[in-house]
C-alpha cells in the first residue's frame, strides 16, 4: 500500500488507519535510515529502546568479556554506560565500527517500504516489516514478501523505539542475552 511514509490513494477510513500508524512507521524509518542508509551509530542508538541497547551491547561484549575485564572494563558497567542516548565510553567507537561493518542491507526509501498494518505483539509492542518494494512499485496487502522484522515498543516519555530487528522475539538482557 505504501513505499514510503506517504499514503497512496487512500479512502478516508484507510487514511485514518494510516495516520494512527504513522508514528510507529516514522520511528521504524528513523532506525532503518540511521543504521542502513546513513550508517550513523549515534542516531541508530537514539532510535533503539534501552532493552535492545543492553542486549546489543551484551551480544557484542559476550565473546570478549575476559579481555574487557583485563583492560579494566567491567562488562556490566559497560552495558550500563551504553544504555543511555549519548554514550561517552572508550569502548563506544570499537562497538560502533564493528556493528556498522555488519549493516549491509541496501535500504533506501525508494527501494524499500514498510508494511502499513503492523502486527501487535503486546499492548505496547508492534511488529513492523521492512521489505523491498516489488517491481510494480506498490506493496500489496494480501501478498507475501521476504521482509526484515522491526519490533517496536512504545514508552510514554520516549514514544516508539526499536526493540529488536531481524528477529520477532522480545529481547531479554543477560549473559548471554536472548535476542
Amino acid at each position: 500500500m505504501m513505499t514510503d511514509n506517504r499514503p497512496m490513494n487512500l479512502d478516508p477510513e484507510d487514511a485514518a488507519i494510516y495516520a494512527a500508524q504513522a508514528p510507529v512507521i516514522n520511528a521504524a524509518w528513523a532506525f532503518a535510515e540511521a543504521f542502513w542508509v546513513d550508517r550513523d551509530m549515534r542516531a541508530t542508538w537514539k532510535a533503539a529502546h534501552p532493552t535492545l541497547r543492553h542486549c546489543w551491547t551484551q551480544t557484542w561484549l559476550m565473546p570478549m568479556r575476559a579481555q574487557a575485564r583485563a583492560e579494566g572494563f567491567g562488562p556490566d558497567e559497560v552495558v550500563e554506560a551504553f544504555a543511555v542516548d549519548e554514550v561517552d565510553h572508550p569502548l563506544w567507537e570499537p562497538f560502533a565500527r564493528t556493528t556498522l561493518r555488519g549493516a549491509t542491507l541496501p535500504v533506501t526509501r525508494e527501494t524499500w517500504g514498510m508494511k502499513v498494518n503492523p502486527d501487535y505483539v503486546a499492548p505496547d509492542v508492534v511488529l513492523v516489516r521492512l521489505l523491498p518494494v516489488p517491481a510494480s512499485g506498490q506493496i500489496e496487502v494480501d501478498e507475501t514478501y521476504a521482509s526484515v522484522p522491526l519490533l517496536m515498543q512504545h514508552d510514554e516519555g520516549d514514544g516508539w523505539r526499536l526493540l529488536n530487528f531481524v528477529s520477532e522475539q522480545i529481547p531479554v538482557p543477560g549473559w548471554p542475552p536472548q535476542m
